[in-house]
């Protein structure tokens, strides 16, 4: 898939962005926010990854890079269940709180949505405040928590369920941002 907005696009992960993903899934926050802190992030684990989504029909991981210098600065990856339906994850290695997430959430959504996707589900910590409005923004719904299903720092921490449906859908098209 590619897509291009007015800041950003979208290309697939190749192996070579092995080391990049590494360096972003090594920060602090994204492992706070996303992989976990206990979690081993390594290159050799990042190309198994990045090789089996390729080879996936299940799978597409893009990464969003910047229109102006081409530079990667964050993925989306959503991951098929069947039925149009899919579950969504993303991250910013850089450029956090500028909008280029939200920007790239929409233009990926609405192309999934000409490819007929039904629905969307996400998950986010309790204390991922920024991931929960943007999704809130885009429309996502709290579905449920799972309580006390994450734990980091030895502190146990409620994990929300969200969704979003063809008909929750707020942009049709990126004039609306």
């Amino acid at each position: 898939m590619y897509l291009n907005t007015e800041r950003v696009f979208l290309r697939s992960v190749q192996v070579e962005d092995a080391s990049l993903i590494v360096e972003w899934k090594s920060d602090f926050l994204i492992r706070k926010m996303s992989v976990g802190l206990d979690t081993d992030i390594n290159i050799e684990n990042q190309m198994k990854d990045i090789k089996s989504s390729l080879k996936s029909d299940e799978e597409l991981y893009q990464l969003i890079c910047l229109n102006d210098t081409g530079r990667p600065i964050g993925y989306i990856r959503i991951n098929w269940t069947g039925d149009g339906m899919a579950w969504l994850r993303f991250g910013l290695g850089e450029k956090r709180k500028k909008g280029y997430a939200k920007e790239a959430l929409i233009g990926f959504i609405n192309q999934l949505r000409k490819e007929g996707l039904h629905r969307i589900d996400a998950e986010v910590y309790d204390y991922n405040l920024d991931s929960f409005n943007l999704l809130t923004r885009l429309g996502f719904i709290k579905e449920g928590v799972k309580r006390e299903a994450h734990i980091s720092e030895e502190k146990y921490s409620d994990v929300y369920v969200m969704g979003l449906l063809r008909g929750d859908w707020l942009y049709d098209d990126l004039e609306s941002l």
